[in-house]
């Protein structure tokens, strides 16, 4: 829809007409086209033809839209190497839209690696939940529940070196540490209470006394640096080797 704006040669300014936001970060606006003066009486008048309003994204596809650019970003670049000029041109928005929904370069990474861990986790439940319910004994079950683990983890490993990257530079940053310790409490909330709502202990004989937080603690630690070895040394670390850590490192837990 075109708005036909007439008025005289004293208007006000464009912004204050027609409410136009210079500090918008999200949109660039058109300038308007302004056709030759019409003579009309004693007075000249001239019409100003505005371009229909663009209007802006719900604050929930801009974070969605930014969020899925970081995430293509980091992954491809890690996150030192990830700049969030890139982000915010691929989300289709300003780099002020970025600081604007996520305040800082670590809270936005923290975001996007909660937003992806806790889906890889409640996969990993929902990949656990059949063999749980099987009726195996339990020396098979302990190796099935090791090796679907596993096969979670090798597909999860490039993301893992990344928060290792992060980790590391939480040691020498606060407002990176602080962003790390948010995410790690959050991913640890989060598998406990999965491992709870789906009752994943209640399938296991020797687990009475098993606190929910501390298995998710050392499921979590486990992924963590085994995809770190994997990953620069699968020779040695090799997927039988990662499966049987994981099977023993459980057995242990729960004696």
């Amino acid at each position: 829809m075109t708005l036909l704006v007439t008025t005289t040669l004293g208007f006000s300014t464009l912004a204050d007409r027609f409410g136009l936001d210079p500090r918008d970060g999200y949109h660039w606006y058109p300038m308007p086209v302004v056709p030759p003066p019409i003579s009309s009486g004693f007075l000249e008048r001239r019409q100003l033809v505005m371009p229909a309003a663009v209007e802006r994204p719900h604050r929930d596809e801009v974070r969605s839209r930014i969020l899925a650019a970081a995430a293509h970003n980091f992954e491809r670049d890690g996150y030192v190497g990830a700049s969030l000029r890139r982000i915010a041109t691929d989300a289709g928005f300003t780099k002020g839209a970025v600081y604007s929904n996520f305040g800082s370069k670590p809270d936005l990474f923290g975001q996007v690696c909660a937003a992806r861990l806790t889906n890889g986790e409640r996969d990993l439940v929902d990949a656990l939940s059949p063999i749980l319910s099987s009726c195996e004994r339990p020396d098979d079950l302990m190796r099935n529940i090791s090796e679907k683990l596993t096969e979670i983890l090798l597909e999860d490993a490039p993301w893992q070196v990344i928060l290792a990257e992060f980790r590391a530079l939480a040691r020498r940053d606060a407002e990176i540490a602080k962003a790390y310790s948010k995410l790690q409490s959050q991913r640890i909330a989060q598998l406990a209470e999965l491992m709870t709502q789906y009752g994943v202990l209640d399938h296991i004989e020797s687990a009475d006394a098993a606190n929910p937080r501390s298995l998710a603690v050392v499921v979590l630690s486990l992924v963590n640096v085994l995809a770190l070895e994997f990953s620069v040394a699968s020779a040695v670390i090799d997927r039988q080797v990662i499966t049987d850590v994981i099977e023993r490192a459980i057995r242990g837990f729960l004696q």
